[in-house]
């Protein structure tokens, strides 16, 4: 055999190897996105397995997110923390995953720790209205009044008319309490009292 057939056979079979390569790579591509498709027509628990079945072959940013909110919809939220825990680790900067961190300990009703992760997010977003509104309803329900005047505040100063802030500042202010009432008409617990005194 030439030494010219040889190089023609070698470099013919590198091809074909090359080839069959691509195939496979495409075909578990094309299995991966169906697999994904799937997932998606699913919620909760059920669209979790499908997420992480695929994680398994590999990870992927965008399905690790599906995963931890899969597992959040589906209320199993000790598997939801696991998760948001890796994804975390993975990805630090992505702020989805510190805030579903925040929401995980919220319904497992770890207040404290949730208020740690708020107050850290808070830095990077001190614009964030609704993030200011849960720390301003976990520093009243936790006893922290005055920081939790102090986040009313702020609230105020970014949103004038803002229900939450404007009903935690007319606790202790009769101005507050007018501005509240002609905004929103009267609070659940200005009403209480009405009905309480003229019983």
């Amino acid at each position: 055999m030439t030494r010219s057939l040889k190089l023609k056979r070698q470099s013919l079979t590198r091809i074909l190897i090359l080839f069959s390569l691509l195939l496979l790579f495409s075909c578990q591509s094309q299995r991966d996105t169906s697999s994904l498709e799937v997932a998606e027509k699913m919620t909760g628990l059920e669209a979790a397995n499908a997420y992480q079945e695929f994680l398994s072959g590999g990870e992927d940013e965008n399905v690790r997110w599906n995963l931890v909110y899969s597992l959040f919809e589906g209320e199993d939220y000790d598997g939801a923390k696991k998760e948001n825990d890796i994804a975390l680790s993975l990805y630090p900067d992505n702020i989805r995953f510190r805030y579903m961190e925040a929401l995980i300990l919220e319904k497992k009703e770890l207040y404290r720790e949730e208020l740690s992760v708020l107050e850290a997010i808070r830095i990077d977003n001190p614009g964030n209205t609704d993030l200011r509104e849960r720390l301003l309803s976990l520093y009243s329900t936790l006893g922290e009044l005055e920081k939790a005047k102090e986040e009313a505040w702020t609230i105020i100063e970014q949103d004038p008319k803002n229900k939450a802030a404007l009903l935690f500042l007319s606790q202790d202010s009769p101005f507050f309490s007018a501005l509240y009432e002609e905004q929103y008409g009267k609070s659940e617990e200005a009403e209480e009292a009405e009905e309480a005194s003229s019983t």
